[in-house]
C-alpha cells in the first residue's frame, strides 16, 4: 500500500464496537462519514432514485387528474394517500417501491461498511443470514446511517438490551423498521429514520372517504 510522507501522521481511527455476544460483535472504524470508495460502491449499485421515479408517476397521474406535478410529488413522497385517494392503486404501488429501494440502500450501505474489514465481502454475503445475523445486520445499518450523517451530536444512547427489545417489540408489531434509536455499539449510538409513511393507516381512512354514500 502507498504511503503518503506524513510530516505529522494522523491519529488511527476510533474502533466502535457493533453488536453483542448473543448476535456476534464487529470492530468497525469510525471515519465519522462515508469515504469516497464507499460512496462510488454505493453509486456503482444502480439503486432505484426514488426521487425521478416519484416525478414521473406525479406527472402521469397530474395528466389523469388535471392536479399540480408538485402537490402530486409531495403526497407520493411524504405518504399522504388522503390526496391521491383516487388513485391509491399508483400510491400503493409506489410506496412499495419506496419500501423496496431504502431496504437495497440500507443493505448496499451496510456492505459499503462490512468492506473496510473484509475487501471482498459482496451484497449477497450481507443479506445471508448463516454468515450475518440479522439483528446484527440491523445495528450495522444503524451504524453505517450515522456515518452517513456524520453521526448527529442529537443521538441518545441507549443498551444493547434496549435495542434488541425494541427490535423485537417492532417485529412483533409487523414493522420492519424500528422506531427508537438502537445502539451500534460501547461507545456508540444508532439513529433511526423516520421515513414519513404513513400508508397503512392513511390508505384504510382514504379506501373508507372513497366510497360512495
Amino acid at each position: 500500500m502507498l504511503k503518503l510522507p506524513f510530516k505529522t501522521f494522523p491519529q488511527k481511527f476510533e474502533k466502535v464496537t457493533v453488536g453483542n455476544p448473543e448476535i456476534g460483535e464487529l470492530e468497525l472504524p469510525k471515519y465519522g462519514d462515508i469515504s469516497p470508495n464507499e460512496r462510488l460502491f454505493i453509486k456503482a449499485a444502480n439503486l432505484t432514485d426514488i426521487r425521478l421515479a416519484a416525478v414521473k408517476l406525479a406527472k402521469d397521474i397530474a395528466v389523469k387528474s388535471g392536479k399540480q406535478v408538485i402537490d402530486i410529488y409531495n403526497a407520493l413522497t411524504q405518504g399522504d394517500s388522503e390526496s391521491l385517494a383516487e388513485y391509491l392503486e399508483e400510491f400503493v404501488s409506489f410506496q412499495d417501491l419506496m419500501d423496496d429501494a431504502a431496504m437495497q440502500r440500507s443493505l448496499v450501505l451496510a456492505t459499503a461498511v462490512i468492506q473496510r474489514l473484509v475487501p471482498d465481502w459482496k451484497l449477497e454475503n450481507t443479506g445471508d443470514p448463516n454468515q450475518l445475523h440479522p439483528q446484527l445486520l440491523t445495528l450495522i445499518i444503524e451504524f453505517a446511517k450515522n456515518e452517513e450523517a456524520g453521526w448527529p451530536t442529537s443521538v441518545t444512547q441507549v443498551t444493547d438490551s434496549e435495542a434488541l427489545a425494541s427490535l423485537r417489540a417492532s417485529e412483533d408489531l409487523g414493522n420492519s423498521t424500528p422506531n427508537s434509536e438502537i445502539l451500534t455499539g460501547e461507545k456508540s449510538t444508532g439513529e433511526s429514520e423516520d421515513t414519513g409513511h404513513k400508508k397503512n393507516g392513511s390508505v384504510k381512512k382514504a379506501l373508507e372517504t372513497s366510497q360512495p354514500g
